[in-house]
């Protein structure tokens, strides 16, 4: 046992990615402390201003310093789910599979309330950790072994970083639709539709992964066209099996829809509208309404303005490094940093525009590695760190202290 475990710490992107998250997860739980002693949250609960959900407000001793500064926001809609199923309407928009982990992990333990924090913290956190070490191989694949650590230290420091240590999806997606997309892009398709069905039953924007894995199946094919050459019948139905293997992503989509439709819950625009504010629109609309709000005056809370500037900074991000990855990265990265735009560009909002996009940034794996190709500069890698460290002090205090980030 212990040789293997000296073989394991061998592995660079294994070491590579405990030190990373250690040292941030550490980082985070002080700072996350620290708030909790400094600003901690007031009693009784007000469910208006922060809304616990019925679950207890965990603020005393250990479990207070610990695990309190994590009751928040999203994270207590998971919660709620993992304890009453989709019983409350306003849960229905979020997919099962966190919450569902939650639930099952946590009744080992008793099924309590701190029980359900604790798991669905271990859950992100161990996703994290090997979201950390796949990304690592990733990037030095891609880029270089130098790169790759920037890479993750880029996306645990981005300013909305802390949220792949919290009991929210983002560690467990982006684990799940980077394994789908380097499986797809490394001919293993039938791993990567399985992993992309697991990725879109987390977050609704995982059916996305369809399009890169399309590509991935139909570029062979294609070449062999460009060279004059014909397909033969054995190669056409490999071509077609692997294609059924990339609709697995968008079947988890559907199915969620079905088991909705079966609860006798609305349809998700009906949700989305009347709980979250928004509706579809054209693509982009809300970044001209971010832009009337921040330099102009608009209808959005001045509580919720400094996470609108952040917001918007990131959809400047995203749009660039968007265009880029077609140029720098290859085609898959670009078709899959572009369909996750597109898709999180339909919601529009005139109190909410580009609703937590600073978020959602975390699941555009080619932008961090477009910002580990940048940071080769040491001007630039100091410009990326030192920034990403001040905002993400500031913002995830934000958010220990009950302040709206993303």
């Amino acid at each position: 046992m212990l040789n293997w475990l000296k073989g394991v710490w061998q592995d660079t992107a294994v070491r590579k990615g405990v030190l990373v998250f250690v040292a941030a997860r550490l980082f985070f739980t002080l700072w996350a402390a620290l708030m909790a002693l400094l600003l901690p949250p007031p009693v009784p609960v007000d469910e208006g201003v922060r809304p616990y959900l019925q679950e207890p407000q965990l603020n005393e001793g250990t479990a207070g310093l610990l695990l309190g500064p994590w009751q928040r926001f999203d994270t207590q809609h998971y919660m709620r789910i993992a304890r009453d199923g989709y019983t409350n309407e306003e849960d229905s928009v979020f997919p099962p599979l966190y919450p569902w982990l939650v639930r099952g992990v946590s009744a080992l333990f008793g099924g309590s309330a701190a029980a359900r924090l604790i798991v669905g913290l271990l859950i992100s956190n161990l996703a994290t950790l090997g979201l950390l070490i796949l990304l690592y191989r990733v990037a030095a694949a891609e880029l270089g072994p130098d790169s790759a650590t920037r890479v993750l230290v880029y996306l645990v420091l981005f300013p909305t970083g802390f949220f792949l240590f919290a009991a929210y999806t983002e560690s467990l997606f982006l684990l799940l639709a980077l394994g789908s997309f380097w499986a797809g892009r490394n001919g293993r398709f039938p791993l990567a539709g399985i992993l992309g069905f697991l990725a879109a039953a987390t977050r609704l924007t995982g059916w996305v992964l369809v399009v890169p894995l399309a590509y991935f199946v139909i570029r062979e094919p294609l070449s062999i066209i460009r060279h004059g050459s014909r397909i033969t019948a054995h190669g056409l139905r490999l071509t077609v099996y692997r294609l059924l293997f990339t609709a697995l992503p968008p079947l988890a989509l559907v199915l969620f829809i079905v088991y909705r439709w079966q609860l006798g819950l609305p349809p998700l625009t009906e949700m989305y509208g009347r709980y979250w504010h928004q509706s579809t629109g054209v693509p982009g609309r809300d970044v001209g309404t971010a832009v009337q709000t921040l330099f102009f005056g608009g209808n959005v809370r001045r509580s919720e303005i400094i996470a609108l500037a952040l917001d918007f900074a990131s959809t400047l991000l995203l749009a660039v490094t968007t265009i880029l990855a077609f140029r720098r990265l290859g085609v898959g990265y670009g078709l899959y940093a572009a369909m996750l735009l597109l898709f999180i560009l339909l919601p529009t909002s005139p109190v909410k525009p580009l609703y937590s996009f600073s978020r959602y940034t975390l699941a555009f794996f080619p932008t961090f590695l477009l910002m580990a190709q940048w940071g080769r500069k040491s001007w630039a890698h100091r410009l990326i760190l030192y920034s990403s460290l001040t905002l993400t002090l500031f913002y995830s205090g934000q958010f220990f202290i009950w302040g709206w980030v993303a």
